[in-house]
């Protein structure tokens, strides 16, 4: 190996390196709660007030808890209720979504986490 295959060798480490920690590192506390219905209505809400929300979508009532810098779902009206099992989202980009009650939770913030799907 010549010195410049090393160079080139580090240097992609090294961008490799600093890609990760850009895109795929530890992601930014959530500031507040975007809300969005199906055919409906947005909401943006600040995380920092405690709350309890009834949103009403397609098929019902989805409610909607606010504590301590978190959000998740309550209670809805859907069979499987994964939005509920999907628990508190409270770095920014975790999202939880009723999709029989076309109801989607998600936390923004100043930075987001990335995955392979929403990359």
């Amino acid at each position: 190996m010549k010195p410049g295959d090393v160079a080139v060798v580090a240097l992609a480490a090294a961008v490799v390196a600093a890609s990760w920690v850009i895109f795929w590192g530890p992601a930014a506390a959530g500031e507040r709660a975007h809300i969005v219905v199906t055919g409906g209505e947005s909401l943006d809400l600040s995380l920092a007030g405690d709350r309890d929300l009834e949103v009403e979508g397609l098929i019902g009532t989805s409610v909607i808890r606010i504590r301590d810098g978190r959000v998740r779902f309550v209670d809805s009206p859907c069979v499987a209720r994964y939005c509920v099992h999907a628990g508190w989202l409270e770095s920014a980009g975790d999202v939880a979504a009723c999709l029989p009650n076309g109801v989607v939770v998600e936390v923004t913030g100043r930075r987001e986490s990335y995955d392979a799907l929403s990359f």
